[in-house]
C-alpha cells in the first residue's frame, strides 16, 4: 500500500507493539518504523518478533524484538525495564497482543473464559497502565490504541471475546477522560475480518464470509495498521476515547452470515 503519511513523521518517537510479530502487529511496526519510529515489538514468540525486526531492517526502519508474555506481569515489568533502559520514554503503545477460539457460549469452560480475557482484556489494562504510569504520565505525553473486535453487535461462537474486547473499549473511554489532563489520548480500532495466517486457522472460506461485507473482500493488517497509524499521529491529535470501526461496513449488515449465526 503507497504510504499517505510524510516521511520522518515518527523521527525521535518511541513505540512498543505487543503482539508484533505478525499480523496486524508486525504490519503496524513496520509502518512506524518506515516513518521514522524507533519500535519495540513484543510477543511471546521469538522467531516471529526478528523476522519483524528483519523485515524493518531491510528499508532502514528500526525494529527492537523483545520476547514476553504479556499475560505475566512480571514479564512485562522486566520488558519495560529493558525499552525504558535503551530508550527512555515510550510515546505510543499498541496493544495488539490477543486471541481467542470459536465456540458456543454454553461449551466454554471456566479456564477457557478465564484464558481468553486475560489475554484480551487483563494484559491490555497491565501494559497499558504500567506505560503510562512510567512514562507517558510524567512526560505528559503518549498515545495508546488498543485494538479490538468489530462488528459491535452479536457474533456467535465468541462470547468471551467480545465481552474482553467490550472491557477495553469501556477502559479507554474512562481511561481518556481521566489521563486527558496528563497529554496521554487513547483510543481503540475494531477491525473486523482481517485475512491474516491467525485467521486462516479458524478454517472458513474467504469468498463465503466476504459475500457478508458490503466491500466483498476481508481486509488485509496494512489497512488496520494505516488507521493506527493516524491515531498515533498529529492528525488524529483531538481524538480520545474513540473506538474507530474498520470493517468494511459488516457491523452494519450483521455478523450472522459471515460466522454461521
Amino acid at each position: 500500500m503507497d504510504d499517505v503519511f510524510r516521511e520522518g513523521l515518527f523521527q525521535g518517537r518511541t513505540a512498543l507493539v505487543t503482539g508484533g510479530g505478525t499480523g496486524i502487529g508486525r504490519a503496524t511496526a513496520l509502518r512506524l518504523a518506515r516513518l521514522g519510529a524507533r519500535v519495540f515489538v513484543v510477543g511471546r514468540r521469538g522467531e516471529h518478533l526478528e523476522e519483524t525486526a528483519a523485515q524493518a531492517q531491510e528499508h532502514g526502519g528500526d525494529v527492537l524484538a523483545y520476547p514476553c508474555d504479556v499475560r505475566e506481569p512480571d514479564q512485562v515489568d522486566a520488558m519495560l525495564d529493558a525499552v525504558l533502559e535503551a530508550h527512555d520514554r515510550v510515546d505510543i503503545l499498541v496493544n495488539n497482543a490477543g486471541g481467542q477460539f470459536v465456540s458456543p457460549a454454553e461449551d466454554i469452560s471456566y479456564n477457557g473464559m478465564r484464558a481468553v480475557t486475560r489475554l484480551n482484556y487483563e494484559a491490555t489494562w497491565y501494559v497499558t497502565n504500567r506505560v503510562a504510569t512510567r512514562s507517558m504520565i510524567p512526560n505528559g505525553d503518549g498515545v495508546v490504541v488498543s485494538v479490538t473486535m468489530a462488528p459491535r453487535r452479536a457474533m456467535p461462537g465468541m462470547s468471551h471475546s467480545s465481552a474482553a474486547r467490550a472491557a477495553v473499549e469501556s477502559m479507554t473511554r474512562t481511561l481518556a477522560v481521566e489521563w486527558g489532563r496528563h497529554g496521554v489520548r487513547l483510543a481503540c480500532v475494531a477491525p473486523g475480518i482481517v485475512h491474516t495466517e491467525a485467521w486462516e486457522r479458524y478454517g472458513l472460506p474467504p469468498e463465503q464470509v466476504a459475500s457478508a461485507i458490503p466491500l466483498r473482500r476481508l481486509a488485509t493488517a496494512d489497512e488496520i495498521a494505516a488507521v493506527i497509524v493516524f491515531l498515533a499521529s498529529p492528525a488524529g491529535a483531538y481524538v480520545t476515547g474513540d473506538t474507530l470501526l474498520v470493517d468494511g461496513g459488516l457491523d452494519q449488515t450483521g455478523p450472522g452470515s459471515a460466522w454461521g449465526g
